[in-house]
């Protein structure tokens, strides 16, 4: 005697087989998300700071980045580059990024500084050329 086939199984097997199609497909390439730089280091708010390294997301609603927890604005995103503004209310600490789901840190924290701070570095650059 010939035992019928599990319906169940089929019918499971038939909806998983339709309900995917090309779109849903992990197009995940093995890339290890990482930031290997962070130009510059130091900086007040609203200072441009500029990310590079790899796995990053190619438009900017991809990518998430904190300044020690506050959202940063991005203004420019490639998967090895992404240009952002340091957010306001942001304090010294790490620099995180998330893209699909992934999160990675920078290896050093950003040090952000008072406006003060900054304009007398730059003064001082200037002096000394």
């Amino acid at each position: 005697m010939v035992k019928p086939p599990n319906t169940n199984f089929l019918l499971l097997l038939l909806v998983a087989a339709f309900a995917c199609n090309k779109d849903d497909v992990d197009t995940f390439d093995g890339t290890v998300t990482t930031i290997s730089s962070v130009q510059p280091t130091t900086g007040p708010i609203g200072e441009i700071v500029v990310l590079e390294g790899k796995g990053f997301g190619d438009f900017l609603e991809d990518n998430t980045i904190q300044f020690n927890g506050k959202k940063a604005e991005i203004i420019t995103a490639s998967t090895t580059r992404l240009v952002v503004t340091v957010p306001s209310g942001a304090t010294t600490g790490p620099i995180t990024l998330t893209v699909n789901g992934i999160k990675v840190s920078s290896a050093t924290n950003f040090k952000v500084i008072s406006e003060n701070l900054k304009l007398s570095a730059d003064n001082q650059k200037d002096d000394q050329n």
